[in-house]
């Protein structure tokens, strides 16, 4: 099981998923994110950098164990992706994601659902590639999307699964910056302390403002999603 480990550095909090393998994450993992991200805001944090382990962010849900969960268990996997990603998306402190490799489906997410995002330099592969795999995006991958994404390339992100190199996220201002792996953390550390300036009551209310409205929108979509998209998942049974 993939596990979310808080860290401190001054005024920055370094939120980091590493399962030594590809952090492919399920219910556990998503309510792991919240916890972690309830600790943050209640840290004297000011600011936080979301990351992964070298090669991975998150190459999304665990296609291995996901077979073997009931529909239920399917249902429940999707209500607490959309319950941590949007708890992510509205968080009241600025969010730095430093991309430390594959970062698709729910990996995605985790990213698009931050301020900002930086990437590690690499043969890396970063999308929302739910269609090509016969799924659906649902509410809140599309309104996380429609945030850090210009609407000239929502479709072809979104409806069609299109997936990025760090450089093609460059291009397309996904990405602030593509750093060497190497360097990835101290770059994603440095913008995360630029922005603590700005962190406060203004700033947490300004994002919701910003998003808010959104973010209501894809959890009131989210109820009658889970049918449809467990179902979809469990045609994907072997």
């Amino acid at each position: 099981m993939a596990q979310w480990h808080v860290t401190y550095d001054g005024d920055v909090a370094l939120v980091a998923l590493d399962d030594g393998k590809a952090n492919a994450v399920l219910t556990p993992e998503f309510e792991g994110l919240v916890a972690a991200l309830d600790e943050v805001v209640a840290s004297r944090a000011l600011s936080v950098v979301l990351t992964g382990r070298p090669g991975y962010l998150s190459a999304g849900l665990n296609l291995k164990q996901l077979p073997s969960l009931s529909m239920e268990e399917k249902k429940d996997v999707v209500r607490a992706m959309g319950t941590a990603v949007l708890k992510l998306f509205l968080l009241p402190k600025p969010v730095v994601a430093a991309v430390s490799g594959h970062a698709l489906g729910a990996g995605a997410m985790f990213a698009l659902a931050a301020d900002l995002r930086v990437f590690a330099e690499g043969p890396f592969k970063f999308g929302l590639n739910e269609v090509p795999a016969g799924l659906f995006v649902p509410s809140f991958g599309v309104e996380l999307a429609r945030a850090a994404i210009s609407t000239s390339r929502l479709t072809e992100l979104v409806v069609h699964g299109r997936v990025l190199t760090p450089q093609e996220a460059l291009s397309m201002h996904v990405a602030e910056n593509v750093h060497a792996p190497e360097s990835l953390l101290a770059a994603a550390m440095m913008h995360a302390r630029h922005l603590a300036g700005f962190s406060g009551a203004g700033y947490a209310l300004t994002k919701r403002l910003v998003r808010g409205a959104a973010a209501e929108k894809a959890l009131a979509s989210l109820p009658g999603e889970l049918d449809e998209l467990a179902r979809m998942m469990d045609g994907r049974r072997p």
